[in-house]
């Protein structure tokens, strides 16, 4: 599994099939305990990505109103 704490999507298309599990933390800041409690299986996984990710680097920007 893989945990990635970031504030911005991030290229990772190319080991998705590496890996088991993904969860998008962003920066969780004193929410962190919520990030621990799904990942310890205290609560469920629920949401939806807020952004659309990147398939490769040919798609960024990706959302409207990312071009500068």
């Amino acid at each position: 599994a893989v945990l990635i704490v970031s504030g911005r999507p991030q290229l990772v298309g190319d080991q998705l099939g590496k890996i088991n599990a993904l969860v998008a933390s962003w920066l969780p800041g004193s929410e962190g305990d919520g990030v621990a409690d799904v990942l310890y299986g205290k609560r469920a996984f629920t949401g939806q990505l807020p952004v659309t990710w990147p398939k490769s680097e040919a798609q960024v920007p990706i959302n409207v109103g990312d071009a500068t």
